[in-house]
């Protein structure tokens, strides 16, 4: 008993640390603190401990065929909360960092060790499966349907790659400052550069104003349409994804699912994603472009198919096909688009069960209303392709879910990431020959969840081809934000802007929206955005008229920037940074989560709205430089 009590002080105290140092000082949760560092080395050491510990534990579990209390108090001491089951990796506080990478080193690297001791699949799963319950990580019914899904692309990557540790894992996984990668395997490969860049010596400047002739493009990004949506249904099921038939109606009536979406970890029903589809085609008949980028798939990720994801996406790609049949729609894929969820095939191998081609070739087929023929060979070797929309314009839509964290194949073949970054580099360096502008598409933003080494390497081509790239688009986060780059060496000048679309889906606690881009038509740089919603309380209030879509603002006219350049948006993120632009800071944060009634009912404290500041800067894991740069004017 004395030795338990001795471990799990030792655990405490050392996973705590982060939370008191983090408490000792004035700032956000993506600052590291002072001590960090420190800190940091101490959980290395740790780690190891804590796996030798968990390790013995199991097996002793797996010989005797029961868990000892030692095991039991253990599992107890590392069950996650019920409320961060609904968080991304990005969004858990600093202090959490330490406490997951010890769970999933401790635990997971037993059941590494377990799979090459012999284990079959079968024991593997039936193992994984009680683990994931006891560590409370989701309810027994998704533990088992996730990792039916994930157990045999997991256990090829293991089985193949023997020297893979639970270390790198972990580092991979979760991309924390606390999880460590030091695995030269991961981050030896590059991207082959031209040289013949010239280096950053100012922020990259723009004097295009919103004109008359502007060209107008709507992004619409994240539908994640339910067919499985019933209104009235659970909305507080405790599982990724709510307001589903099998759910069931729940007693309290507050718990039911609205009529057009909800604002709890739901879905969007085909009514809300006809209305918006619709809508765009009423009030913006004359937009020259469409901008679609991805993740049709709901957050059912413990029970999707192949047959099911062609359903749901079959029946969207028709809706716009219908809505603009002679409007250009670009197209990209989403990490819910994949099967299993996030699992895009990397690398040299041999099980063709695993690949991704079904989609490729669906996407393919189905993007070719608006394409031209030239883009099928890549579409259908990877989800991505270019296109030259007129001349002097073209755009690049990248598949960049390859690069996600939980993207198993990362694990299997990190180098196989160059491929589609090398060919990135190529067409960039081709436009820049033709005397063209690009725009890219990139369902993930390049700060969100993105492994990063990829990270790296993106920016350095962001970099090198800063004079050709007008502007990026991306999706997944649901929020209406926006990222701005800073050169490697050089971080006090501003290289590239990113803006996001926000989502067509209200999960979780945002309003339905969409966004109008004006693009100036000889640079194409944007010149102005306007992002319209409509408020989800009051909708479902009228179930039976459609919503009252409203523009929610305009960038420029809200934050008088004196253009949409990376030096006009860094000169605004400065004074954002700044006691004066507090007010302003909290107007970016309202609009960011789109007005919806159940993000502006939590509030953002000061220590919330620097995060969202450091969020705009900070686009590599491990690079915070911008973020410490404006927490000392913050408080000014």
């Amino acid at each position: 008993m004395k030795q338990v009590t001795v471990l799990l002080g030792t655990l405490l105290s050392l996973l705590l640390a982060l939370v008191v140092l983090r408490t000792s000082t004035v700032g956000a949760d993506r600052l590291r603190p002072k001590g960090y560092a420190k800190t940091v080395a101490n959980l290395q050491k740790f780690y190891v401990e804590f796996e030798q510990q968990v390790s013995r534990e199991f097996h002793q579990w797996k010989e005797q065929g029961a868990m000892s209390a030692h095991f039991r108090r253990l599992i107890e001491a590392s069950r996650i909360g019920k409320s961060e089951r609904a968080q991304e990796v990005r969004e858990l506080p600093t202090a959490r960092e330490g406490p997951l990478c010890a769970i999933c080193r401790g635990f997971g690297g037993s059941v590494l060790e377990f799979r090459r001791e012999g284990a079959s699949r079968e024991e593997v799963f039936s193992t994984t499966v009680e683990l994931c319950t006891m560590l409370n990580l989701q309810e027994e019914s998704i533990c088992r349907g996730l990792i039916e899904l994930n157990i045999d692309p997991i256990l090829y990557i293991v089985d193949n790659r023997p020297d893979l540790t639970s270390a790198s894992l972990c580092a991979v996984v979760f991309q924390s400052g606390a999880c460590v990668l030091d695995d030269p395997t991961f981050s030896s490969w590059q991207v082959e550069l031209d040289a013949n860049g010239t280096p950053v010596t100012a922020s990259k400047s723009g004097t295009a104003q919103r004109g008359p002739n502007d060209l107008k493009i709507v992004q619409i990004t994240d539908l994640h349409f339910d067919p499985n949506y019933r209104t009235g249904y659970n909305a507080e099921c405790g599982a990724p994804a709510c307001c589903r038939e099998s759910q069931g109606i729940p007693d309290d009536p507050a718990a039911a699912a609205g009529h057009w979406g909800d604002y709890r970890a739901c879905d969007t029903p085909w009514n809300a994603v006809e209305d918006l589809i619709d809508r765009v085609v009423e009030d913006h008949s004359d937009a020259d472009y469409v901008y679609h980028t991805g993740d049709i798939i709901d957050h059912g990720i413990w029970e999707t198919s192949i047959g099911y994801n062609v359903r749901s996406i079959n029946r969207v790609i028709e809706k716009l096909r219908q809505a603009f049949p002679a409007t250009p729609v670009y197209n990209i894929l989403g990490n819910h688009e994949a099967h299993p969820t996030n699992v895009y095939e990397l690398g040299e191998i041999s099980r063709p069960d695993f690949s991704t081609n079904w989609l490729y070739h669906l996407s393919a087929d189905l993007w070719s209303h608006w394409l031209p023929r030239a883009t099928q060979q890549t579409i259908r070797l990877g989800g991505y392709y270019t296109a030259l929309v007129r001349p002097g314009f073209r755009i690049v839509a990248l598949n960049n879910n390859d690069c996600y964290t939980f993207n198993w194949w990362i694990l299997y073949q990190p180098d196989a990431l160059k491929g589609q970054l090398q060919w990135l580099h190529d067409v960039l360096l081709l436009a820049e020959r033709s005397g063209e502008k690009v725009h890219i598409l990139a369902h993930l933003p390049i700060s969100s969840d993105c492994f990063s080494v990829w990270q790296r390497e993106y920016r350095r081509i962001l970099e090198r081809f800063r004079d050709t790239i007008s502007a990026q688009f991306h999706g997944h986060t649901h929020k209406d934000e926006f990222n701005v780059f800073y050169a490697s060496e050089r971080p006090e000048f501003a290289v590239g802007v990113a803006w996001n679309g926000g989502s067509g889906t209200a999960h979780t606690n945002v309003n339905p929206n969409y966004v109008v881009y004006y693009v100036n038509p000889d640079t194409y740089e944007v010149t102005d955005f306007e992002s319209y919603a409509y408020n989800l309380t009051a909708a479902n209030l009228t179930p039976d008229e459609r919503p009252d879509w409203f523009r929610m603002y305009s960038f420029r006219e809200e934050f008088g920037v004196s253009d949409l350049s990376p030096a006009g948006v860094d000169e605004l993120i400065q004074r954002l940074g700044t006691p004066a632009g507090r007010s302003e800071l909290r107007r970016y944060w309202e609009y960011k989560v789109k007005l919806a009634d159940a993000s502006l009912a939590n509030d953002c404290t000061e220590s919330c709205l620097l995060n969202h500041l450091c969020e705009i800067v900070t686009n590599q894991a491990d690079d915070d430089r911008k973020c410490q740069e404006l927490s000392e004017t913050f408080f000014d």
